[in-house]
């Protein structure tokens, strides 16, 4: 799944979706081997949501718990700009049809990488209970110094924490440049 084509499916694309044949067949043969064909033929509605994408797909389908600052105050005001911010980028990168190549740039961006760069994974849980169980806590960042240019977000993967430096995120404009360096130079797990 992390090496197939996960976008738009259009004549343009063709190219890159023929690229995963050979490993698709390889997952077919692997599947065999347990008898998941013949399950998947009894248990249809058990497989189904594990193929087709259903109504928890895309970008809402991750939970947040946002850390807000007191309602009303200026902090909470910027701390939900911010996560306004960051589904609209989740929406962009959604919209954008997936990567054009396998480097991580801006232009290969998905939101799969997003999540893998955010909680150390790219799929998103099956099971019911790790599906209860993966929330992405958000943080905010109001005491940055300002007498420097940038500061970018941070994760903890294991906790499956970002926080977010809200002197630098004013405009959504502002948010997307940072967010995408950090995503695009920052370490991530699948440079191993």
């Amino acid at each position: 799944v992390t090496c197939g084509y996960t976008g738009i499916v259009s004549m343009e694309k063709r190219d890159i979706m023929i690229r995963v044949i050979p490993m698709l067949d390889q997952l077919r043969k692997g599947l065999q081997m347990y008898d998941l064909p013949k399950i998947m033929k009894t248990q249809q509605d058990l497989c189904l949501p594990l193929f087709v994408p259903g109504e928890d797909d895309g970008v809402y389908s991750y939970r947040s718990r946002p850390v807000f600052s007191e309602i009303g105050s200026a902090k909470h005001q910027k701390e939900v700009n911010i996560m306004n911010f960051l589904q609209d980028y989740l929406q962009e990168i959604e919209d954008s049809g997936g990567p054009s190549n396998n480097s991580v740039t801006p232009e290969s961006l998905t939101v799969g990488r997003i999540m893998q760069w955010m909680t150390g994974q790219r799929h998103k849980p099956v099971l019911p209970s790790e599906k209860k169980d993966f929330v992405i806590n958000m943080k905010f960042h109001h005491d940055c110094d300002t007498q420097h240019t940038v500061c970018f977000p941070t994760v903890s993967t294991c906790s499956r924490t970002v926080t977010f430096p809200s002197t630098h995120l004013k405009t959504y404009s502002e948010f997307k440049n940072i967010l995408t360096l950090a995503i695009c130079h920052g370490q991530t797990f699948d440079r191993v």
